[in-house]
């Protein structure tokens, strides 16, 4: 089968998640018009490429406003074919936080927010809806030399209360900052974890251990202190966080935290704890990394009395090309609960969390999750879950139907690209199934739920 017949049959698994068949083949039907859109991916045009007109065009709308489905439930069929990928020691997850710019008064989830993308001398404000998302990190390099490809499972937006006014009384004050604590980004990703467990338990994977890699934003006592059942956290501390040794004093038996602390930083420059080296597979290439390891640590400020493993990982420069700039520069520290697991595993598992980024840069970019036009508080929650299932399925059909690497049966690159393009970027794979979606008669099994003229969609996306 080619990439849209595996497309099509990843995605009519959906049936266990809608309660009706008509439901379904509306839901598989527009989440195939939304990747095979040009332009703007508003809902109208997921219409007008399906059926032609505008007419009963409620019912498209209706499908994220009123129809009873759970946008969780959305990527059980990416987490079913995603787990033979994965290999057979614990899954690894990414996770991270992404804003959408998503203005409007009607949008009651749109907040006036910090822009990541504004310069470190001038910050910058967006008004847009924050995401909360975790990626089924695959290592392909176990396959091919390819880099590790992440696949989004999870996609939940965070809510922001509305600040009140400075001349707001006491008790709307109070219940302001009540509601920032109950709708933290942390208290939001341990919700997630704990239904991602759910999850994979669910579907076949309950004797496997998940660990999680994360950004510095999630290493704090909120994560590290919630109670997550085979959940491993590996998140990017503070240079400065202050660490100690478990206590081993006789005159005092019940202290537990060492009186001599430290910082993930002084282990950096200590010159009696000697550097190792390993090998993680990082910019298309097997590179050696530096690395120094410290357990256990008691992180009293952050986890307590549970036992902590630091990693501290020397800067390994690497440019992706003779004119790309260079990448990592800087030291990393890093804490995590798995004290068992080797550090190579560890390291490569950070190393992979990167590719997350690429996730929100092709949700955003190429899929679109901020641009149809609904203004249904249901709908703003489900409509951009809806299209990141979509761009999951994608890339878990092209690995099924040709493999980790970039072949011959994609478009042809310029020169100037062959030597670096080893994996097939998500514009290849758009382009490759809107080109096998014009080959398509009619509708088929495992084939295109509707007609699809190039011209048309060309024509319409200037609309």
């Amino acid at each position: 089968m080619d990439l849209l017949s595996h497309f099509m049959a990843i995605a009519g698994e959906l049936r266990e998640v809608f309660r009706q068949q008509r439901t379904t083949r509306r839901a598989v039907s527009l989440m195939t018009a939304g990747l095979l859109c040009l332009g703007r991916h508003w809902i109208s045009r997921w219409r007008l490429l399906r059926s032609g007109d505008l007419k009963r065009w409620s019912a498209d709308y209706k499908l994220f406003s009123r129809a009873r489905w759970d946008a969780g439930e959305l990527f059980d069929p990416a987490i079913r074919h995603g787990l033979p990928f994965t290999g057979s020691g614990p899954i690894v997850l990414a996770g991270d936080e992404t804003r959408v710019r998503r203005g409007g008064r009607r949008v009651k989830r749109s907040r006036w927010t910090r822009d990541p993308l504004s310069p470190p001398f001038h910050v910058n404000f967006m008004k847009g809806i924050r995401f909360c998302q975790f990626s089924l990190l695959l290592p392909l390099y176990r396959l091919a030399a390819v880099d590790c490809r992440a696949v989004p499972v999870s996609f939940r937006p965070v809510d922001l209360p509305a600040k009140p006014s400075r001349s707001a009384p006491p008790e709307e004050l109070a219940a302001y900052r009540d509601a920032r604590k109950l709708n933290s980004m942390c208290l939001k990703a341990v919700e997630q974890l704990q239904k991602l467990r759910d999850a994979f338990d669910r579907l076949g994977a309950r004797a496997r251990r998940l660990l999680v890699a994360l950004d510095g934003g999630f290493c704090n006592s909120t994560m590290f202190r919630a109670k997550l059942e085979r959940i491993d956290l590996l998140a990017r501390c503070r240079k400065d966080a202050v660490l100690c040794r478990r206590a081993h004093d006789r005159r005092c038996p019940s202290r537990v935290y060492g009186r001599r602390t430290f910082t993930p930083e002084s282990v950096r420059r200590d010159t009696r704890c000697r550097w190792r080296r390993t090998m993680v597979f990082l910019g298309g290439r097997w590179r050696s990394v530096r690395y120094k390891e410290v357990a256990p640590v008691l992180w009293r400020g952050g986890a307590r009395r549970k036992p902590l493993r630091l990693l501290v990982v020397a800067p390994t420069p690497y440019r992706l090309s003779p004119g790309s700039p260079l990448y990592y520069r800087q030291p990393a520290y890093l804490l995590t609960e798995e004290l068992e697991l080797p550090a190579h595993d560890l390291l490569q598992a950070y190393f992979d969390r990167w590719q997350i980024e690429v996730n929100h840069r092709d949700e955003k970019q190429q899929i679109g999750i901020a641009d149809p036009q609904v203004w249904n508080d249901t709908s703003v929650d489900r409509q951009p879950a809806f299209l990141v299932a979509g761009y999951s399925f994608l890339l878990l059909a092209a690995l099924e139907a040709y493999g980790p690497c970039r072949t011959d049966q994609y478009l042809q690159l310029p020169p100037w690209q062959r030597s670096r393009r080893s994996r097939p970027s998500c514009e290849d794979l758009l382009a490759m199934l809107r080109t096998q979606a014009a080959e398509r008669d009619g509708p088929e099994p495992h084939g295109l739920p509707f007609r699809y003229d190039p011209k048309t969609a060309v024509a319409r996306s200037a609309a």
